[in-house]
């Protein structure tokens, strides 16, 4: 699996790193949560070679409920979320309509990146696979 983790390191594009904000959602149930230091995703966002848009906006607790002005702050280039939850919010169309996301680049241009529930933060044997798709997906341009 170490093997694993650094050919998945290994492949990450040299040069800019994209600004990276995790959104927890569940629309059904209002919650509404922007990732940062120690969310799970943030060790996920850095080893695919991004920054964690949360953390860099000085959000020091792992989720803190999502604010028009944490969002301006962050300015992430990319929304990273589960599938589920993106889903519940009705889609790339639902999310840049809450306010504040669509004035960040990524809800300007919409670019969200997401990953099956289990798999994004479940980590384990698959974690290398997981970081070899989001570095192709984040990267993007």
């Amino acid at each position: 699996m170490n093997d694993e983790l650094a050919a998945a390191r290994a492949a990450v594009p040299k040069g800019s790193k994209p600004k990276v904000a995790f959104l927890y959602m569940r629309g059904s149930a209002a919650v509404y949560l922007i990732g940062g230091k120690g969310s799970g995703a943030d060790s996920l966002i850095e080893a695919a070679g991004a920054v964690d848009a949360g953390e860099e906006a000085g959000l020091d607790k792992p989720f803190t409920p999502i604010t028009g002005e944490a969002l301006v702050r962050a300015q992430p280039d990319v929304i990273l979320m589960m599938t589920k939850g993106l889903e519940s919010v009705g889609g790339i169309d639902g999310l840049v309509r809450i306010p504040g996301i669509g004035q960040t680049p990524a809800g300007m241009n919409r670019r969200v990146v997401d990953m099956e529930d289990g798999v994004l933060l479940g980590y384990g044997p698959r974690t290398p696979l997981v970081i070899d798709i989001l570095v192709d997906r984040l990267h993007r341009t």
